[in-house]
């Protein structure tokens, strides 16, 4: 559990905070001014209606230009869906939980693998692999005879408790992870694409610092994503 919380706090706060910078600068470049805080305020942590402001920046400034074109596939939309929803009320759903309260959604790691890495799974994962992977799987819990202990359980809460299962949920896991990472990078691209332009806009203002200095890193292709596991924007 810890390890999507580890990535959806820094995923929703980045991706939030890119956004409402790409609509200061904006403004900033266009009129002097900077989005007021009523009007930042009133967006709260809803992506979905953060990204539709950034997507029309991009189009009134690049129209056209495919480097800064939305991913707007179904898998992407989830991904924002998911993270906006963590951002709104999944940050604190264990503590609400706890005490009762049902919050809208439910767990976030749940929705993350059932919406995301299932869809990722149909599409990226070939059944010739997934049948290789079940007889793997069924060979390994053959071996042990019965010898082992299993417990542990799904992101969902469905129990696992052979060795069967476990080898075939970590065999899904280890293919849909690097898809997973590539959508969500695919995200972290556009925004740095449309941070960058602004500086290369911005380079005679003062007010606006050279984004590329340090969005670089995101600014890779589909196979990076895929291959490299971590990520920073301070050391590459």
């Amino acid at each position: 559990m810890a390890t999507y919380a580890e990535a959806f706090f820094p995923l929703s706060i980045g991706f939030e905070r890119a956004g409402k910078i790409i609509l200061h600068v904006d403004r900033q470049l266009t009129s002097g001014d900077f989005v007021s805080r009523k009007e930042m305020k009133s967006l709260s942590h809803d992506l979905i209606s953060l990204f539709d402001a950034v997507e029309q920046v991009h189009q009134r400034r690049y129209p056209g230009d495919v480097r800064f074109k939305r991913p707007a596939d179904s898998i992407h939309e989830k991904i924002v869906e998911i993270l906006g929803g963590f951002a709104a009320t999944g940050r604190y759903f264990h503590l609400d939980y706890l005490g009762g309260v049902q919050v809208p959604g439910g767990d976030a790691a749940a929705q993350w693998w059932d919406l995301v890495a299932s869809e990722v799974s149909r599409r990226h994962c070939k059944a010739a692999k997934r049948a290789r992977d079940r007889e793997r799987a069924r060979l390994l819990d053959s071996a042990f005879d019965g010898s082992a202990l299993v417990r542990d359980s799904l992101v969902n809460g469905e129990r696992i408790d052979t060795v069967e299962m476990a080898t075939v949920v970590n065999l899904e896991n280890d293919a849909v992870v690097p898809w997973c990472r590539m959508y969500t990078m695919q995200i972290a691209r556009w925004l740095a694409r449309i941070l960058i332009e602004l500086g290369y806009d911005g380079v005679s203002d003062r007010d606006v610092p050279y984004f590329g200095d340090f969005l670089y890193p995101l600014n890779q292709d589909d196979g990076v994503f895929r291959s490299r596991k971590t990520w920073t924007v301070t050391h590459y």
